[in-house]
């Protein structure tokens, strides 16, 4: 895993470097209706469009983004550790409509600067 935490626009640059990898990454929260994701911090040295955001997901099974959670969270820095996906063969993007050029099967989710103890 990447020790310090990676920006959105840094980790879509290494794609090919990190598909596969546990990554931390440090973004703004972005938690609406098709669109869950994290974008690109500092705002402005945002690409167009999605091409600054990730789209963020969870395993199939019983684990899921807490909704309440996630809704406090919306438009926040956060910080999320797990695995940095490309797309799948045949696929232009991840995530609704391939839109993002790059997903990430979270493993935690957290407001940015927290430590752990």
């Amino acid at each position: 895993m990447t020790t310090e935490p990676l920006s959105v626009n840094e980790a879509i640059s290494r794609l090919v470097e990190l598909d596969g990898s546990d990554v931390h990454i440090e973004g703004i929260l972005h938690f609406e209706f098709e669109d869950v994701a994290i974008y690109h911090f500092p705002v402005f040295e945002r690409e167009v469009g999605y091409s600054s955001s990730i789209w963020l997901e969870v395993g199939s099974g019983s684990l899921d983004f807490d909704p309440k959670v996630c809704a406090r969270l919306d438009g926040k820095r956060v910080s999320v550790r797990g695995k940095l996906l490309s797309p799948d063969p045949g696929f232009d993007g991840c995530g609704h409509m391939s839109l993002w050029p790059a997903a990430m099967l979270a493993r935690t989710l957290d407001c940015a600067g927290k430590t752990d103890a």
